[in-house]
């Protein structure tokens, strides 16, 4: 700033009168803050040109810009009619976009206007249903992903009748997954038939043919594990004189299926499936942890775990669905343990803060609503474990996050991570220098079918079962 007041605001009417207003905004914004008049006077005009800017912006449908330029003038508190009339504009034209969204059946783009327009202060009772339509949507879509189709299709007759916009969207999705459905019906009866008889390769075509219309079926996903182990020849395992026409099959299997088999088949010892067989592959920084008859967990390896809205610019370890920013906060695990810090700030049990300690009990809010509790169940373990109590949402139905550190403990008692009602013995999933392994207190168990005991490496994906449990596991690349 020139060091005469003077200066400064003859700068700032110079500003002005070449319609840049955010130059005479950087000027006379020390001189406001000092008591002078004068500035305060040229503020209304500084306040003028933002909106004359703002509207031209509108006229080239340039709405991210229009916005920048009355946060701008606002920040100025002239009270002038004329800012308050672009606010009611732009907020208009702003639900009329997330209703717009609806009907072109894009949910996700609906939850992300939401926030966008949360975050600019605009306030309004269509926002709410807006995003509780959006949210209903993206789960009933959820669903159809998972296989259950039929508790899609009732989903999206609830949001149907609801809807303040065209249906047009929704009824070409519904239409989509009828026909999704149709052919789910037909590829998973033959999967089901075809590893039932132990056909491999007819079980892996028919889980891609499942896995194509319901990409997060975690039958069809388990049975092309195995089917991945059985279809691709072992090198050095007694099978080298498999013919010909069979080496062929495998080497047309889908290039994903032939590296993951690859490094699933390293090893050509017999079973039990040594720790050397992952070789030193790196540790994913995420995974999905789903156990029978308990839920489904979204493990994240890395000392630091961001949180932030699904469906924003910035990819985070921990995607919710919910009113918060694209990357609000951040859970680091360190010498002091568990620090939560967010720019943006949260609540820990009700009190504002932006970077805190986390103890066992701890209740951590994230925007206006976004809950979750923060459990310690075994105090000798690094892992914690986030229970959602909020009602929010991640894009994949788990029923919480867990952030590993050195082991994950599955087990009968609250003293586990992962409580395993009448589980005899503890199972322990850990980090080796090879990747991650898995050691079952009882001894025997099945990876992929294959026996082990004791322990063993743990390829993602994989099945892991015994009589008294299964769970599987599978990595989480990109966003969820």
């Amino acid at each position: 700033m020139p060091d005469s007041p003077w200066l400064a605001l003859r700068q700032a009417e110079e500003a002005v009168g070449k319609n840049r207003p955010e130059e005479a905004h950087r000027l006379i914004e020390p001189l406001i803050a000092d008591g002078y008049r004068k500035a305060s006077r040229l503020a209304r005009d500084v306040v003028r040109g933002y909106v004359a800017r703002a509207t031209k912006f509108l006229d080239q449908n340039n709405l991210g810009a229009a916005w920048g330029d009355l946060l701008a003038a606002e920040a100025l508190n002239t009270g002038d009619k004329s800012v308050a009339e672009l606010r009611q504009t732009l907020s208009r034209l702003g639900l009329v976009q997330a209703a717009a969204a609806l009907e072109a059946g894009e949910p996700l783009n609906t939850v992300a206007t939401v926030g966008r327009l949360r975050e600019r202060g605009v306030r309004h009772p269509d926002l709410a249903l807006l995003e509780s339509l959006a949210q209903d949507w993206g789960l009933a879509a959820e669903l159809a992903d998972r296989g259950e189709f039929l508790r899609c299709l009732a989903e999206l007759d609830k949001v149907r009748p609801r809807l303040p916009c065209p249906t047009t969207g929704i009824d070409r999705f519904r239409a989509e997954v009828e026909d999704r459905h149709a052919k789910f019906r037909a590829a998973v009866g033959r999967l089901y038939d075809a590893a039932e008889a132990r056909l491999w390769r007819d079980a892996l075509a028919a889980a891609e043919q499942v896995l194509a219309v319901a990409p997060e079926h975690r039958e069809a996903k388990a049975v092309r594990g195995k089917a991945w182990l059985a279809a691709v020849p072992f090198e050095g395992n007694g099978r080298a004189g498999e013919s010909a026409a069979g080496q062929a099959d495998a080497r047309t299997l889908p290039y994903a299926a032939n590296t993951a088999a690859a490094t699933l088949t390293r090893s050509v010892a017999p079973p039990p499936l040594p720790l050397s067989s992952l070789g030193s592959a790196p540790l994913p920084k995420r995974f999905l942890l789903w156990v029978d008859g308990v839920g489904g967990y979204l493990v994240c390896l890395a000392n630091r775990v961001t949180f932030g809205q699904a469906t924003g610019e910035a990819p985070v370890d921990v995607p919710l669905f919910a009113d918060v920013s694209r990357l609000h906060a951040e859970v680091t695990r360190d010498g002091e343990g568990y620090v939560v810090e967010s720019g943006k700030g949260v609540l820990v049990n009700g009190k504002p803060a932006n970077r805190a300690v986390l103890a066992a009990g701890d209740r951590v809010t994230l925007g206006a609503t976004c809950q979750f509790l923060f459990h310690k169940p075994v105090a000798v373990s690094s892992t914690a474990r986030l229970e959602l109590t909020s009602g929010h949402r991640l894009p994949v139905a788990v029923d919480g996050v867990l952030l590993m550190g050195n082991e994950l403990i599955l087990g009968p008692g609250p003293e586990s991570h992962v409580a395993i009602r009448g589980l005899p013995a503890q199972v322990l999933i850990y980090r080796s220098k090879d990747g991650l392994g898995v050691r079952v207190a009882d001894g025997r168990f099945r990876i992929d079918d294959r026996p082990c005991h004791d322990r063993a490496a743990l390829p993602l994906p994989s099945v892991v079962s015994s009589d008294a449990f299964t769970f599987a596991v599978e990595p989480v690349s990109g966003r969820l």
